[in-house]
């Protein structure tokens, strides 16, 4: 009976220490202060704020490495890379040359692309070690690696003219991805197509990865929001500033639907394992079924929706929203609005996880 007692104990404690140590990549959200250093942490598991971290400075970018148990931030105006290790709950930093304005961890999580102006750095944050650098680009440019890590693909946005990086070897490619000025780079979830919104002229330019060509140009009838691919790779959804959208067949390039989403969309997500699609605009979250051609349901919004965030099992969706302290969750599989969390911030502003059912997005 004592050893039954033991090992309930143990278990109890190892639980309740992997609780504290916020390692599981797929149940804590990190929600971030638009004027305090304060984050709190959020179980998605059971819908409730179990803690508040005190950073060293009020973050613009964060990013989480659940293999390494850390979270990094940029505040948008130091030369340096803030490291807060959530094992260990302690603080430190890394010396940059420049002001980064974006921040993006490889897969592995050990390793990540730190971007600013007109030049990118590679570091591994566990050792504050810098073991690359590219210099030849031309800022605004968005950063994406693709899912196996294999490679980072790097849009310059006045242009379309991309840089693909490959890690292993450090060979670099160009190809051009759209024309003009065009959105942060979307990668289909199976590393097979890349593609951009095309703001002079209306449309979305996709390109076959695998064979370097041309898939497919989709237009619509305003200016288009970044493109956003289905979690199993299979649908790619579309919308424009004045509500009108498609979803699209990632294999034949052809429109299977058109959808009508609120005005000026924000969010393009996915969820309930890639039957339901989703776009949060300033007054409404529009869900709709992504195969069928049924018509869209709408939720209305009093407040528009900032960060939003899809946890890896696809089920539900959550939320910062514009002046309010709470967070929004959705039920995706059953369609019914759920209570709000309350964080205890001022004003949420980002919100990261380890692991999403957002893929190279």
């Amino acid at each position: 009976m004592r050893k039954y007692l033991f090992l309930f104990c143990l278990l109890v404690s190892v639980q309740c220490m992997a609780s504290d140590r916020y390692v599981d990549g797929a149940r804590w959200a990190f929600v971030s202060d638009t004027a305090s250093t304060t984050v709190a942490v959020i179980d998605t598991f059971n819908n409730q704020k179990v803690d508040m971290l005190k950073l060293q400075a009020i973050p613009t970018e964060m990013a989480v490495s659940d293999i390494q148990d850390l979270l990094v931030y940029i505040d948008g105006k130091t030369a340096k890379l803030f490291i807060y290790d959530l094992a260990e709950k302690t603080h430190g930093e890394m010396a940059l040359e420049f002001v980064p304005d974006q921040i993006v961890f490889h897969s592995d999580g050990a390793q990540l692309a730190i971007g600013g102006k007109d030049k990118l750095v590679f570091v591994k944050p566990l050792q504050k070690q810098l073991f690359d650098e590219i210099t030849d680009i031309q800022s605004p440019f968005s950063l994406n690696y693709d899912n196996g890590g294999y490679n980072l693909y790097i849009t310059e946005q006045q242009s379309g003219k991309t840089l693909i990086y490959r890690l292993h070897d450090k060979q670099r490619t160009l190809v051009q991805l759209g024309r003009g000025k065009v959105s942060e780079i979307t990668l289909s979830p199976d590393s097979r197509l890349g593609m951009v919104a095309q703001y002079d002229s209306n449309s979305v330019y996709i390109r076959d990865l695998f064979i370097n060509q041309d898939f497919a140009v989709i237009d619509l009838p305003s200016t288009p929001y970044r493109p956003y691919v289905s979690s199993d790779s299979e649908h790619i959804i579309l919308a424009s500033e004045n509500g009108q959208g498609a979803v699209v067949n990632a294999w034949s390039g052809e429109v299977e639907r058109s959808i009508t989403v609120g005005k000026k969309p924000q969010s393009l997500r996915s969820g309930w394992l890639e039957t339901i699609g989703i776009v949060a605009s300033n007054q409404a979250l529009t869900v709709f079924d992504i195969k069928e051609n049924t018509p869209e349901a709408t939720i209305s919004l009093s407040t528009p929706l900032n960060e939003v965030v899809v946890v890896s099992d696809s089920k539900t969706l959550f939320a910062t929203q514009d002046k309010s302290t709470s967070l929004f969750v959705y039920d995706i599989r059953k369609a019914e609005r759920l209570t709000r969390i309350e964080t205890g911030l001022s004003q949420p502003n980002h919100m990261v996880m380890g692991i999403t059912n957002t893929i190279c997005h």
